[in-house]
């Protein structure tokens, strides 16, 4: 088998790296034979991770840590053909507690250049003051 020099493997390992910071997944297709693109926030961040699956709309948001504060995704939908006006605007809130995921269902339009921008935070309540914001994520809601 023939070996990898050092150079390519750091060149591998830093476009690994790369992928996983921008926080995008794409995974294969459903039974439907319809793409699904999954957009998450850093897996590890202290707010609590999300995730958003255009494929239905879906936002999931995780509790990372038993710190008594909740997990919210907070998110806006704009139109990037309509210069980024904002459709819509809103949160997913995960108040169960570390370890458990929390899933909030959408409708978003479709067939446009329609984008959804969120990132976790953490909250004492539900109207705390927003604490330890993950990193922002930008995911196409027609699942380009």
């Amino acid at each position: 088998m023939k070996q990898i020099s050092v150079r390519a493997r750091r060149s591998l390992t830093a476009v690994g790296t790369a992928a996983i910071a921008a926080g995008m997944v794409l995974t294969a297709t459903t039974p439907a034979s319809a793409t699904v693109t999954k957009f998450c926030t850093l897996a590890f961040a202290k707010a609590g991770y999300a995730c958003f699956y255009s494929s239905d709309d879906r936002v999931e948001v995780l509790d990372n840590f038993a710190d008594g504060l909740r997990s919210v995704v907070v998110w806006y939908v704009a139109d990037n053909g309509n210069h980024n006006k904002i459709l819509d605007r809103g949160e997913c809130h995960n108040a169960k507690g570390a370890g458990k995921t929390v899933t909030c269902d959408y409708d978003f339009p479709e067939g446009r250049q329609i984008f959804i921008n969120f990132a976790v935070v953490a909250r004492d309540g539900a109207n705390g003051a927003n604490q330890h914001p993950s990193n922002a994520i930008i995911g196409y809601v027609s699942g380009k």
